[in-house]
């Protein structure tokens, strides 16, 4: 009886079976974070999953609010915000992103249509380039290219989530020199200058309408207008 009471506590307890640890509180990444502003017509929910390692996410609070406001800074133009509507912990086996089984893998169990799904890990390596790193992506599922997601690095700067967002609404690369969309460092342009040109937008709008009308992003603004409370 001794030996088996051993075993039991050396698997987790006398009834032996492991507790597992407890996933942490993440609800701080929808109640503190902005919100829709009530001046727009089409307020956006997105679905942040971010890696958990050591019992904290990769990433705070913090930075997840500067994202979704710059991105709502710029997207304002179009009548568009977002809102982080659910917060969700990945293991720490997702913390590397090395190559496209890996971002097919990552986004696939969760996709769901409605929101966008945007997923915070520690590294994102740059399938074209060998031992380089990006801060963000736009990924369409190799074998469904209508389900997508946006995946971000922990390193992303402030402007990320609004380039990657700027992919999700139809966009390319492009060359405007105002535009985020352009990958070109441009010395005369301050970061929070940076936005969409006017083409850009005239394309995100036919695209919102479009993604709406498809499905692929439900509208959250309530009856009147205004954005709804709570996810």
């Amino acid at each position: 009886m001794l030996v088996a009471a051993l075993v039991a506590a050396l698997a987790g307890g006398s009834s032996g079976s492991a507790t597992a640890p407890a996933s942490p509180d993440l609800s701080a990444y929808v109640q503190q974070t902005p919100r829709c502003a009530a001046t727009v017509t089409r307020c956006f929910g997105v679905h942040m999953h971010l890696v958990v390692d050591a019992g904290a996410a990769i990433q705070t609070v913090e930075w997840a609010s500067s994202q979704i406001a710059e991105a709502n800074a710029r997207f304002a133009t179009i009548d568009v915000n977002f809102e982080i509507v659910a917060a969700d912990a990945l293991p720490a086996a997702d913390r590397e992103i090395d190559d496209r089984a890996e971002r097919d893998a990552l986004g696939d169990p969760h996709f769901s249509r409605g929101v966008a799904h945007v997923f915070v890990v520690g590294r994102l390596a740059d399938v074209d380039i060998a031992g380089s790193e990006i801060r963000g992506v736009h990924w369409r599922f190799r074998k469904d290219r209508s389900r997508r997601w946006v995946i971000l690095s922990k390193i992303a700067g402030a402007l990320t989530l609004a380039h990657e967002l700027g992919h999700f609404f139809g966009l390319p690369h492009s060359a405007y020199d105002e535009s985020v969309m352009n990958k070109t460092p441009r010395a005369a342009w301050l970061t929070g200058e940076l936005s969409f040109a006017e083409p850009e937008f005239a394309r995100m709008r036919r695209h919102r309408d479009r993604m709406v009308h498809e499905g692929m992003l439900v509208d959250r603004t309530g009856p009147e207008g205004q954005p709804l409370k709570g996810p």
